[in-house]
């Protein structure tokens, strides 16, 4: 058995087997990230959300973030009374990366969709949207880590950043 693991390593490293986002010897795949401010409770969650991520790689110039959220609300599951049972809720990150040694500025847009229950409960509607709404930021920040880890890849490989 550890005939055959070594081999495959063996095998695996003949290939040209690197690290995804990574750089070649090692190292961090983003850098270290100064977050702006973003608005609103979703921007908040998302922050502290990306903040908390991306604090393992620290190090000496942080790159800056910038992100700006737009919500869209749609009602699903209609009853007769044409009241939704059901919502969907679309949050859009619009972002804009500038590395510190002013190279390449890479743009982009994030976007996570979250469904909720809409309770028949006076005032339900609204903590089930929060809800959905704190779900959906922390699901953006998780993609956000790997979005920026490939573009950051991306451009390394092109050689715009070192």
């Amino acid at each position: 058995m550890r005939v055959l693991i070594a081999s495959l390593t063996l095998l695996l490293a003949a290939c040209g087997f690197q690290p995804m986002y990574a750089p070649p010897g090692g190292g961090q795949a983003i850098g270290p990230v100064q977050i702006e401010q973003i608005e609103g409770k979703a921007g908040h969650v998302l922050r502290t959300e990306l903040s908390r991520i991306l604090s393992v790689e620290n190090g000496a110039a942080p790159s800056q973030l910038e992100i700006t959220l737009a919500e869209q609300v749609t009602p699903l599951g209609i009853r007769r009374d044409e009241s939704a049972t059901r919502a969907e809720l679309r949050l859009i990150a619009n972002y804009v990366l500038t590395p510190p040694n002013n190279a390449q500025v890479m743009r982009g847009s994030v976007v996570t969709v979250v469904n909720y229950d809409i309770p028949t409960a006076a005032f339900g509607e609204i903590a089930a949207q929060d809800d959905a709404r704190e779900r959906a930021a922390e699901t953006m920040a998780q993609r956000f880590r790997s979005e920026l880890a490939l573009r950051i890849a991306q451009a390394r490989e092109a050689g715009a950043v070192q």
